[in-house]
């Protein structure tokens, strides 16, 4: 998890290339009576106007003017400029779950001011580090040094989003994490990053969710390892001496589990011995089934409530197997409509598997049906997002339903994936 997110603006926060490279390109012609092609001009794209005047190879006294000048256009382009789907969402649940936000922008305090402010975003951030509060600017680090300084935060704690080769430059030089925007990157190509972020979801996904359950319990994933290597080595070894030791190798994964969990040893042997071939991760469907601002959602035979799903069956397509689980969980006929996300079970749900599944969230339109009594649930029924019932957290969490309603009210919903 990360204590600190820092965001860059333009590109990051704002979808102002547009802006930028047609605001430049009319400076450029004013100033020096050519026109340059947009395309030529990116690199002006998350460093400060001065630097990109600077490069174009205006003379160092020119520059001053000509900065004013470029500001005066923005006005005209302010049109092209949006704030990126899905930013104002994140922003809210980054706070709601306490996080520390800030801003490091190419931009001078009265560029922030002019450009960024009108779009009311300014009361989720905590610190703002614009170009005039540093002597030295991206690539360099110092813009995130400075942000770290104010908060007293320490490097390890925080991570820096944008999205050019500047910006990642700018975190490897300050010490952080830097995470690449791929929504507002023109191109990933031959840019390092330690984090990939295809939509803004990924952000939340990615720092303020718990750590990695395998890296925090050593245990498991040395018993989910030995389970692997004992799996393969029973099935595939010809030697029976040698099966009879991964067999054992097996057993004593079990008992690692079983010494460690609520699980007894038997039932964990059962469940390991079951397993044969190489090992893979095991695929579980949830029908995402919405209406009128309602999820459907069945009652375990625990007392306590989940999106209706379970284990994809070989002879079954993901799409298939959805329905049938809606069917025989919830008595109701769905339509699968698109695809949600694609998760790591053991990084979303609690307690810890043994063992990975891939958990495949499907929103799904309802047709018709009634509950019948079964030998999975007890009962459905709809809830909003606000009035949960216990959920039964291994299988469905408050934080995976919530994504299911925001892909439902996104039609340009892009499917998240760990």
């Amino acid at each position: 998890m990360k204590k600190h997110i820092i965001f860059d603006v333009d590109g990051t926060l704002l979808d102002s290339e547009e802006a930028v490279l047609l605001s430049f390109q009319e400076t450029l012609y004013r100033k020096t009576g050519k026109k340059t092609d947009i395309r030529d001009l990116k690199y002006a794209l998350g460093i400060p106007s001065e630097a990109a005047l600077r490069q174009y190879g205006f003379p160092e006294e020119e520059i001053p003017e000509i900065v004013d000048f470029w500001g005066d256009l923005t006005p005209d382009y302010r049109k092209f400029i949006k704030v990126f789907p899905g930013i104002r969402q994140l922003l809210e649940k980054l706070k709601e779950n306490g996080a520390r936000l800030g801003i490091v922008t190419s931009r001078n305090a009265e560029e922030y001011r002019r450009d960024f402010l009108p779009f009311g975003l300014e009361g989720y951030f905590d610190t703002v580090i614009c170009a005039d509060d540093t002597l030295i600017h991206k690539p360099y680090g110092e813009p995130v040094k400075e942000y770290l300084r104010r908060e007293n935060a320490r490097a390890e704690d925080a991570v820096f989003i944008g999205d050019t080769v500047y910006d990642m430059d700018c975190a490897a030089d300050a010490g952080v994490d830097g995470a690449l925007a791929l929504w507002g990157c023109a191109s990933p190509a031959h840019i390092r990053a330690d984090y990939y972020l295809s939509c803004p979801e990924d952000v939340f996904s990615s720092f303020m969710l718990e750590p990695d359950p395998l890296k925090e319990h050593k245990w498991l994933k040395w018993a989910m390892e030995l389970q692997f290597i004992a799996q393969a080595g029973i099935t595939y070894s010809r030697d029976r001496f040698d099966r009879e030791r991964f067999r054992r190798i097996q057993e004593i994964a079990a008992e690692i589990v079983s010494c460690n969990t609520p699980m007894d040893f038997e039932q964990i042997d059962g469940l390991f011995a079951g397993e044969m071939g190489y090992q893979t991760p095991k695929l579980d469907s949830r029908a995402a089934i919405i209406r009128d601002g309602k999820i459907l959602l069945v009652q375990e035979m625990d007392g306590t409530w989940a999106m209706p799903g379970g284990w994809v069956d070989m002879d079954q397509t993901i799409k298939e197997n959805t329905v049938k689980e809606a069917g025989e969980e919830a008595g109701m006929l769905v339509a699968p409509v698109r695809l949600v996300a694609v998760q790591d079970r053991n990084r979303h749900n609690k307690p810890p598997y043994a063992y990975n599944i891939c958990k495949v969230f499907i929103l799904c339109e309802p047709v018709e049906g009634e509950f019948e009594k079964n030998i999975e649930t007890l009962g459905r029924e709809w809830f909003t997002l606000e009035e949960l019932p216990v959920l039964s957290e291994d299988k469905t969490t408050k934080e995976q339903i919530a994504m299911c309603f925001e892909a439902a009210a996104d039609k340009d919903w892009k499917v998240l994936f760990d």
